[in-house]
């Protein structure tokens, strides 16, 4: 009978029989193992502290978080400033927009490179932006993102083929920053274009508050007016959609002043409102 040689085995594979010190070498992993283990306990996000040594226990800001100045962050991050967001925040600059970021340089937080077009402000137009699936996950990172949404710019989507959604805070993209809590838009905003917008969204927020549709105690009445006016001028254009479905609201309520339907003619007259509050 013919022997059949065995297969080669790929090289990879081929190794010599552990001798003693090899054998010793083995059986110490598990120790080394479970060193390194107890060496990464305590590395949670947003612990990092003190990264100079200096012993002050300071807590430096982690991946998506806030930050002051260039250097505050943890380390490997940068702190980045442009119009993607109301304030500067610590992430990430990246090679290859449309793929997702190594983990290990953005704290376990799961982020998607991204690449924002010329008219972006900012020295890094390339960077990480953090992955959500909803709002609760952006606001559990920082405060300042608005929205958990595909990556846009203007209101115009980044990439049409990936269902990825990111933190961002649209109110910023290319527009004026304006301060999230207090909302102080309309001295902002003096491009004469934008005169009838602004009215508009004025009367639309008045007749949130009178019918008790809009509550002030949730958020100021500016910030229902600063946010009707985002949803209003898109990219820095007048929708003029947005425009005549908001004017509806304030035509029926001021049709009906005086009468009992003068907060529910509305939803006879225009489409559902919905929750205002809701970003």
């Amino acid at each position: 009978m013919r022997r059949v040689p065995a297969p080669a085995l790929p090289r990879a594979s081929r190794s010599p029989s552990p001798g003693p010190l090899r054998l010793a070498t083995l059986a110490a992993l598990p120790v080394v193992a479970l060193s390194v283990l107890a060496l990464g306990c305590g590395s949670e996000r947003g612990s990092t502290t003190d990264p100079d040594g200096g012993g002050s226990g300071a807590t430096a800001p982690a991946f998506g978080e806030a930050c002051t100045a260039d250097g505050d962050c943890a380390p490997g991050l940068l702190c980045i400033d442009g119009d993607w967001a109301p304030q500067p925040w610590c992430g990430k600059a990246c090679d290859n927009p449309g793929d997702y970021c190594d983990t290990l340089t953005t704290h376990d937080v799961g982020s998607l490179c991204i690449q924002l077009p010329d008219d972006f402000k900012g020295a890094t137009k390339q960077f990480c932006a953090p992955i959500c699936t909803n709002g609760d996950t952006c606001s559990g990172l920082w405060s300042g993102w608005d929205k958990c949404a595909k990556p846009a710019w203007k209101n115009k989507a980044l990439y049409n083929d990936l269902p990825t959604k990111v933190c961002q805070s649209p109110g910023t993209h290319g527009q004026v920053v304006i301060d999230p809590v207090v909302c102080d838009w309309e001295s902002k905003i003096t491009d004469p274009k934008y005169t009838n917008a602004k009215q508009v969204c004025k009367a639309y927020c008045s007749f949130l508050k009178t019918c008790q549709i809009w509550d002030t105690s949730k958020e100021k009445l500016t910030c229902c007016q600063w946010r009707c006016f985002q949803d209003m001028t898109p990219g820095g254009k007048v929708d003029d959609a947005v425009e005549d479905a908001k004017k509806c609201y304030v035509t029926a309520f001021n049709n009906a002043q005086g009468t009992p339907k003068v907060c529910t003619l509305h939803e006879e007259q225009c489409q559902p409102i919905g929750d205002p509050h809701a970003k």
